[in-house]
């Protein structure tokens, strides 16, 4: 049996996989012991036994909050909990649930069903110009990485995108970790709470967006939609989505007025 395991272990490198993320024991059982050793069986067993979560590994949850509100919060998995809550006195292959306490709000426990690997929640660019596209002129158009490096920072060779927000920030490969990821996603659910009552106002109200605009004489005084649309334009991913349709609808007939 145990050279059965270390076999196991050699297929999975060779594959190159993590063998610390796969279940050994239950691989050798399902493609060798009671499977038929075949390629088709070893495939079903490697894919059956992945651990998809693992101590340290970091995650996204979703948490609902007051007004109907939901927020996004990351932060590394501590440790894995029974269906009741309490602890697991033994390793298990298939836990249910996880223990974790991100920055921004308490400790939760979620079910392994509800957790998002926080990878998932961004874009990574790596290729060098649509990294540096309109990069510093003082700098040769190079972006700096703007993790962790003091005051010489090495050029960013990442740029990370958070999908919900659009947000950017750019990174060495050392620093495009999940810590400096979830902080940038940190900063779009900073935006949502302290634009909360912008947001409530066009959810009862969605043609507040579609008000009137201010004298063209007059610039620097804005009208309520006037500073609506400021806002929509600032953070589009908040607005409501029947203010964002009847704000899409807005300019669409104020192009149209243009144009004629």
């Amino acid at each position: 049996m145990r050279e059965m395991r270390e076999q196991a272990v050699e297929y999975l490198g060779w594959e190159k996989r993590d063998p610390e993320r796969y279940d050994i024991d239950g691989i050798v059982r399902d493609a060798w012991v009671t499977g038929n050793g075949s390629d088709e069986a070893w495939k079903a067993a490697v894919e059956k036994h992945y651990k998809r979560f693992m101590v340290g590994d970091w995650v996204r949850i979703t948490v609902e909050v007051e007004d109907g509100f939901t927020e996004h919060h990351y932060g590394p998995i501590e440790n894995f909990r029974k269906p009741d809550g309490n602890f697991y006195k033994r390793n298990v292959t298939k836990p249910y649930a996880a223990f974790l306490h991100p920055e921004h709000t308490r400790s939760h426990v979620v079910p392994l069903a509800d957790l998002v690997e926080e990878i998932n929640d961004f874009e990574i660019i790596t290729e060098w110009p649509k990294v540096h596209e309109g990069g510093p002129k003082h700098n040769y158009g190079v972006y700096s990485c703007i993790g962790g490096h003091g005051p010489y920072p090495p050029p960013a060779t990442v740029m990370v995108v958070h999908k919900v927000s659009g947000r950017k920030k750019r990174f060495c490969d050392a620093c495009n970790i999940p810590d400096y990821r979830a902080r940038l996603a940190n900063e779009a659910l900073w935006h949502q709470r302290n634009c909360k009552t912008t947001i409530l106002e066009l959810r009862a109200n969605p043609e507040l967006i579609t008000g009137p605009t201010s004298d063209p004489r007059e610039a620097w005084d804005q009208t309520p939609a006037d500073e609506y649309r400021s806002w929509a334009d600032t953070f589009p991913w908040l607005v409501p989505a029947p203010a964002a349709e009847l704000y899409a609808q807005w300019k669409e007939q104020q192009s149209a007025s243009v144009a004629a």
